[in-house]
């Protein structure tokens, strides 16, 4: 598998950690900090062990023991700042990564989002930044800092005797060399395990969505089977990524085991040379068994650097994954009522399966288009082209004159507003709710539209205003749409699209819906999705399709008065099920 060279994880850090330099700069005072107390006890140790065989004063002894247990004690508390400096450190940075991932996957166009699920999506975003967060924090404060202690026992014991220090340091060198080569070696399986939890969360949230399906279906147990087997799957990879991870740990554990016994052969010698005293022996061979943590540090931060790349692979995938929706330059100035046009527009969401044939319309600035045909004629289509959430195939649309493509899309959406049968509520308060959560909307003009909208009653049934959790309240459907309506008249667009808001309502909340769409489509150009005829009553103009292509299109009153046309003969002879 293709290596991700270093500078890669440079460019990683410091594109991360660069907006976080004082916290960086903190955590490496403290992390030196705390290496260079544990280089200072065992040469304590080693004044303490030599004055006691000589015979030395009780008063040094006991000011060496104190010595020694201070410099632990302070020890202890570096140690502890410098492990709460490097997860700050870790999460504000990957926090920043995910918002970037999350902010790059919803600049996407639709055709992406349908070939991954939201589960997957989940794994992708969290997951794969998760695996990268001890990559922040601790692979800087114990590679880097095992690495600097490495390099000042390897100092300090050369000064001891030169030839116990070139051993060590021949030993450390092919120690790293061996973590080196092992490097890369797991990345493959620590990759199918991350793409295996993601294909399960993926699979979980699909069955999940459809749970009342699945039950009223009788297939609970075809789901709970499909969960065995993608479930046996991701235990084997982790199972594979898990040994894997156990057998670069016991290739560091083989390697303390070599070094001590190197140094222990090797300062028995010297000290029967009669060039080490028994404290330099023992201060030799505390530096020797200090050096397992960094050993073990660095074979363990490698085993999960390998992680870390597998995670950053796919995330760097993801990155290159580019919206086939280029953004426009121009913006819509002005606050009238905008025409669209559609001139000979084709589409197909994939391959040679086409959505719309030939489609031409032409929507006057402030007038209303009645949109009638069967289910899977288009006219959902029509109104996903209108957002530009894909790109047409050929012909071309029209938004206030401008073609489409050349519109800004935070410009384009801006301006239109959509309310369906389907309303998403979140898990939030009222106002953020009926703000989309934009906190620059102020409180007095949320309630006068709510006022308007004949929602007083139920806002002053609320707790706490609009601060009230939206799942602490007891919404009906109606109000639900109610709410959709608020959010686009806080929206304020001009042009609007209505998706048969009041095709499931009781006919009192029905009425209060028809209020609510006369005072929304009033100065505003607007598209009604219609499932039946009655709500098509008021509009300017009506178009019928039917397998993507227009069937029937003019001014309604022209429509109605043609006894031939498709449209006045529905409306003879009633037959609201031909537009289902």
């Amino acid at each position: 598998m293709e290596r991700v060279p270093f500078r890669q994880y440079a460019a990683l850090l410091s594109q991360y950690l660069k907006p976080q330099w004082f916290r960086v700069t903190l955590l490496s005072i403290f992390m030196f900090t705390g290496i260079s107390l544990g280089l200072v006890n065992p040469q304590i140790l080693r004044y303490f062990i030599d004055t006691a065989e000589t015979g030395g004063a009780l008063r040094d002894l006991f000011i060496a023991g104190g010595i020694f247990i201070a410099i632990g004690f302070l020890g202890q508390i570096v140690t502890l700042v410098s492990s709460y400096l490097g997860q700050d450190v870790a999460w504000r940075g990957t926090n920043q990564m995910r918002e970037n991932l999350a902010d790059h996957c919803l600049h996407l166009d639709m055709s992406f989002h349908h070939d991954h699920t939201p589960g997957e999506m989940v794994e992708r975003i969290d997951g794969d930044t998760t695996a990268l967060a001890n990559f922040f924090s601790e692979f800087i404060l114990q590679v880097i800092g095992s690495m600097v202690f490495l390099a000042g026992v390897l100092v300090l014991v050369t000064r001891e005797d030169w030839r116990i220090g070139a051993a060590l340091t021949v030993f450390v060198i092919i120690a790293i060399w061996i973590y080196n080569l092992t490097r890369n070696v797991a990345v493959p399986i620590y990759t199918a395990e991350r793409e295996g939890y993601s294909r399960l969360f993926g699979f979980l949230e699909e069955r999940l969505t459809g749970i009342e399906d699945f039950r009223t279906n009788g297939g609970v147990g075809y789901t709970m089977d499909r969960f065995y087997d993608v479930n046996r799957d991701v235990y084997g990879r982790a199972v594979k990524a898990h040994v894997w991870g156990e057998i670069l740990s016991t290739i560091s554990g083989v390697l303390f085991a070599l070094g001590h016994v190197l140094m222990m052969v090797m300062g028995i010698y010297l000290y029967r040379e009669g060039a080490f005293t028994i404290g330099t022996v023992f201060l030799v061979f505390s530096y020797t068994r200090m050096l397992r943590w960094p050993l073990m540090m660095i074979g363990r931060q490698i085993n999960d650097l390998q992680r870390a790349t597998a995670g950053l692979k796919r995330i760097e995938t993801l990155y290159r994954t580019t919206s086939n929706i280029e953004d426009g330059t121009q913006d819509i100035p002005g606050s009238d009522p905008l025409g669209i046009d559609f001139d000979r527009v084709e589409f197909s969401y994939t391959g040679d399966e086409v959505v719309l044939k030939d489609v031409s319309f032409q929507l006057e600035p402030g007038k209303s288009l009645g949109l009638l045909g069967r289910t899977g004629s288009g006219k959902t289509t029509i109104t996903r082209l209108l957002f530009r959430l894909y790109e047409i195939n050929q012909g071309q649309i029209r938004v206030g004159g401008k073609p489409i493509e050349e519109i800004r899309l935070d410009a384009l959406r801006s301006q239109i507003g959509m309310v369906t049968q389907d309303v998403q509520l979140f898990n939030a308060t009222v106002r953020e709710n009926l703000t989309l959560f934009d906190s620059e909307i102020p409180d007095d003009r949320i309630l006068s539209v709510v006022e308007e909208l004949e929602l007083l009653d139920w806002y002053n049934s609320l707790p706490n205003g609009l601060d009230t959790l939206l799942g602490d309240t007891g919404l009906s459907a109606g109000e639900a749409q109610l709410l959709a309506f608020t959010r686009v008249f806080l929206k304020d667009p001009r042009v609007v699209i209505l998706d048969e808001p009041s095709s499931r309502l009781d006919p009192a909340t029905e009425h209060r819906i028809d209020r609510a769409v006369q005072r929304l489509l009033k100065n505003r150009t607007s598209i009604i999705i219609a499932h039946r005829l009655g709500t098509v009553q008021q509009v300017d103009d009506i178009m019928i399709l039917a397998d993507g292509e227009i069937q029937e299109y003019g001014k309604r009153d022209q429509l109605v008065r043609n006894p031939d046309s498709i449209f006045s003969g529905l409306l003879k002879t009633g037959l609201e099920e031909v537009i289902q």
